[in-house]
């Protein structure tokens, strides 16, 4: 074939590899190409990290983000809507939770979180925050009390969001109040002792691991210089099917 003919050819052929490579590029700039050995990391925060760039932020590698959005049946994050608008003009994934409290009911702990956190199944599952605190700290409440709190507060969540909410905890209060119940909630466990828990205390997969409570990022200034890191149990893959 003479050299006249072979150009046509030969520049369709580039032009066929070009667009493939600005494929292939856009897709793995956008995160919609990563492999099974990607870890998928993401951190939760609140007013302590003050005011947050949420595009310098999304830069180091971070996937997904919760933001603490209520707390018992009154209160409000005061950055919550600042960082909420802000979080989803970047590519992180978001979500938003609540910090229980043992001194008022589910049902308006609930009310306060859907009073303030939009319902869109554009974003994580709402995640409902169980630590102890204050004199709970030494003289934990009662399960029984706890439960009905809990429960309560879980099915309003539900309702509105029509998602089943994630639970955040830690191994102790795991222990306390979760043990063999709620085997049909998605687990946030944080253990920080940099050790993967590859399963609960009652025997299912942990959904999200809280790994560290002191790390440093670029992208916030506030009373707190430290950010919470976790990772997703999971390829990314998998995470997006899940969760979107």
């Amino acid at each position: 074939m003479s050299r006249q003919k072979w150009m046509p050819l030969a520049v369709g052929i580039g032009i066929l590899i070009l667009i493939a490579l600005f494929i292939y590029g856009c897709s793995n700039l956008f995160g919609e190409k990563k492999g099974d050995d990607y870890v998928v990391k993401g951190v939760d925060l609140s007013a302590y990290q003050g005011n947050i760039d949420w595009k310098v932020l999304s830069e180091q590698g971070i996937d997904f983000a919760y933001i603490k959005a209520t707390e018992g049946k009154d209160f409000v994050d005061e950055q919550f809507k600042k960082n909420w608008e802000a979080s989803h003009k970047t590519a992180v994934k978001v979500g938003a939770y609540h910090f229980l409290s043992f001194d008022s009911t589910g049902k308006d702990q609930a009310k306060n979180f859907i009073n303030n956190v939009p319902v869109s199944n554009k974003n994580l599952p709402p995640v409902v925050d169980m630590e102890l605190y204050g004199v709970y700290q030494t003289t934990p409440m009662e399960k029984e009390k706890v439960k009905v709190i809990l429960d309560e507060f879980l099915k309003e969540i539900e309702n509105t969001y029509k998602v089943k909410p994630i639970i955040y905890t830690n191994q102790n209060v795991f222990n306390l109040y979760i043990g063999t119940d709620y085997k049909d909630y998605k687990i946030w466990i944080g253990d920080l002792d940099n050790n993967e828990p590859k399963t609960l205390p009652n025997g299912n997969e942990y959904t999200f691991w809280q790994y560290s409570q002191r790390n440093v990022l670029e992208g916030y200034k506030g009373t707190e210089k430290f950010i919470d890191m976790d990772i997703y149990n999971g390829t990314y893959n998998k995470f997006i099917k899940e969760f979107f």
